[in-house]
């Protein structure tokens, strides 16, 4: 133990020492005496990671790479997981260089050993950083593919929180790519909130530049501006200082501020080309010259818009995407001084790449295989050739019995082919019309439960005990020989009991077919209550419309309850209030509020009583709501609410948050 902290203390000093050294050799020496003194492999293993990862990786590409290569030539030759780790560190060494494919090479290296040892972090480690390749050669669908397989890691990995920010840092990327700002917006901010992500600076400064190009695409440059600013005053290495410089430039091109953004890219550029990053350098070099256009300094930005031409030629692992800009830029150059004719040229180049988002790195692994295939071909054409003149009569004969054997193989082999898939076919039809059968029950099942519920609310609306009183009322006017009360009484309950009717088939019904329907049941309610019952409608102009469809037979079972279980037990001044709004194109909002003596006073009253009782009516509304509202995004929702004053009870209010049915 003692040996290991002395260890850590030497290194420590160390690297320290290191930033003072002006020699790469002495950096070097000064490493190697560090690791000569480590003698266990995993102490050396975390040492040489350490170093490599937080002090070269983005610092110093030469010596990043002399610590991958001696990491494998140490303690990976005996211990494969830390192979697995040093591979990924290499895909991660081309990543930064530019060279996806070497990299993607790498990193498939590491992957594969950490399936192998079933080593979780290690796969999610590489596959974190592949992805990272795929969305800078515009692969959105591996890189889809593959965050899918990330996410399976999380659960296998609850302590490696850093390892899942990472994942979520990477998604943006693939946001911003695809073009979903106000997804890539709202990821960043969960970063950027994150409490363990605060504490680590660097991490920090990156989610910060990223926030920045998140708003940059948003066009909303005081964000944008702020973040960056944040971005530079927390980014401590060089390569993220110059990616701060480059969105620096970008902000303050689009605040027209061409000579500061000038600077910003001027500052960028030798720190890319320090870190020989060419896809970064030809992309800076781009901007500046189209902010030189933008200062009207047409000359300079030709030279330099051509020497970038020259070079992504000249260079075979060139973008697409930073060709496209350069041809972009060279267009604009033209359309400015004039000079159609060149200006219609870099057009028709930069339409022929408009569509294609492969990079020039594939492209070149497609060409070279086209080149190797054609030399092999004629290579193997001239020794076909040559042969020719050798052949027996023999070998002729033996060709042609080989001919014939495989022409027989062949023939068997698509015969079982052909059968097999037959067969597969027949079991797959099978499987889709037995899943066919059942997703048809489960319909029908749901179709009898949702006719069931309406046929209960039906039944509710239809209570007997309100027909019965309905009908005394009736008689009553009969007796007292008060014919035309009577015969007005039962018109409006025999129009409302055909509406009821009608329109418990429909399924829908309009704003005002509903309000005239309550209206006729408060009518013959009042009667009910010897006229000690006001009531009010108040509807929304815009709701009160024919063309405002909503369920029916929804709003009067809370009605009902309001006069039965809030204003029945109460002697006099017993109001009740019915307000109908749009809130919204699609949601219809109703407010049922009564002055009765309160929900729980009147359970009182019927426990007093020895009745438990239970309406009907809301019990199969509930239960018709739960069907409506099945598989719908816009649901109905109820909210009722006690009314108070001191503690007193004043009344009940409900509100109904109705969808708008669309027809």
């Amino acid at each position: 133990m003692i040996m290991q902290k002395r260890t850590y203390t030497l290194l420590f000093v160390f690297i320290t020492v290191f930033s003072f050294v002006q020699s790469q050799k002495a950096q070097l020496d000064s490493i190697n005496r560090v690791l000569e003194n480590i003698k266990v492999d995993s102490i050396l293993h975390k040492t040489l990671y350490k170093i490599a990862t937080k002090s070269y990786r983005y610092q110093n590409p030469e010596i990043h790479l002399y610590l991958i290569k001696k990491g494998l030539e140490t303690v990976a030759q005996s211990n494969e997981k830390y192979k697995g780790v040093w591979l990924g560190e290499y895909g991660k060494y081309y990543q930064i260089k530019g060279n996806m494919d070497s990299s993607n090479n790498y990193l498939n290296k590491a992957i594969k050993i950490g399936k192998k040892l079933n080593d979780k972090k290690q796969e999610y480690a590489s596959k974190s950083a592949l992805v990272t390749n795929y969305e800078s050669t515009a692969d959105y669908v591996n890189a889809i593919k593959t965050y899918n397989e990330i996410l399976e890691y999380e659960n296998s990995l609850p302590e490696e929180k850093s390892e899942v920010n990472i994942t979520k840092f990477n998604m943006v990327g693939l946001y911003l790519a695809i073009q979903d700002f106000d997804k890539a917006e709202e990821l960043s901010l969960e970063l950027f909130n994150n409490p363990k992500i605060k504490n680590d600076k660097t991490f920090l400064s990156e989610v910060c530049f990223m926030l920045a190009g998140v708003y940059l695409y948003k066009d909303d440059n005081i964000k944008a501006l702020n973040y960056a600013k944040q971005a530079e005053e927390l980014a401590e290495n060089k390569y993220m200082k110059g990616m701060v410089y480059d969105v620096l430039g970008s902000i303050y091109t689009k605040a027209g501020k061409l000579k500061l953004s000038y600077s910003y890219y001027k500052k960028a550029l030798p720190i890319f080309e320090e870190f020989g990053d060419k896809a970064r350098i030809s992309a800076t070099q781009t901007n500046i010259s189209n902010t030189l256009i933008n200062l009207k300094d047409y000359n300079k930005a030709e030279e330099l818009l051509l020497k970038i031409e020259q070079d992504l030629l000249k260079d075979k692992n060139a973008f697409a995407l930073n060709i496209k800009g350069n041809y972009n830029a060279l267009l604009k150059l033209y359309e400015k001084k004039g000079d159609y004719k060149k200006a219609l040229y870099y057009s028709e180049k930069e339409k022929f790449l408009r569509d294609s988002l492969i990079g020039e790195e594939r492209q070149k692994a497609i060409a070279d295989f086209e080149v190797a295939y054609e030399t092999e071909k004629k290579e193997r054409e001239k020794n076909i050739a040559q042969q020719q003149l050798k052949i027996s009569q023999l070998e002729i004969a033996k060709n042609k019995n080989l001919l014939y054997s495989t022409l027989i193989i062949l023939g068997l082999l698509l015969t079982a082919g052909l059968f097999y898939y037959s067969k597969f076919k027949a079991k797959k039809k099978a499987e889709l019309i037995t899943l066919e059968l059942n997703e048809t029950q489960k319909r029908l099942a749901l179709e009898k439960q949702y006719k069931d519920s309406e046929l209960k609310a039906l039944k509710a609306q239809m209570n007997p005990h309100f027909i019965f009183n309905a009908l005394n009322s009736i008689q009553d006017y009969i007796v007292l020989n008060q014919k035309n009360l009577a015969s007005d009484y039962l018109g409006k309950f025999a129009d409302l009991i055909r509406n009821y009717l009608h329109f418990s088939d429909t399924g829908f019904i309009s704003i005002p077919e509903e309000v005239h329907n309550l209206k006729l049941y408060l009518e013959l309610e009042k009667l009910r209550f010897e006229e000690a019952l006001t009531y009010n409608f108040s509807i929304d102009t815009n709701a009160n419309s024919e063309a405002v469809k909503i369920p029916t037979m929804l709003i009067q079972p809370y009605v009902e309850n309001a006069l039965k279980h809030g204003l029945l037990h109460k002697k006099d001044n017993r109001a009740l209030s019915i307000t109908i709004t749009k809130t919204s194109e699609k949601v219809i909002e109703c407010v049922i509020e009564d002055n009765g003596i309160g929900r729980e006073k009147s359970k009182a009253i019927n426990t007093k009583r020895q009745q438990q009782h239970k309406s009907f009516a809301l019990k199969a509304t509930t239960e018709r709501l739960d069907l409506l509202n099945y598989g719908k995004e816009r649901k109905i929702g109820v909210a009722i609410i006690d009314l108070k004053d001191n503690d007193i009870a004043k009344g009940t209010k409900v509100i109904l948050n109705i969808p708008i049915l669309s027809r």
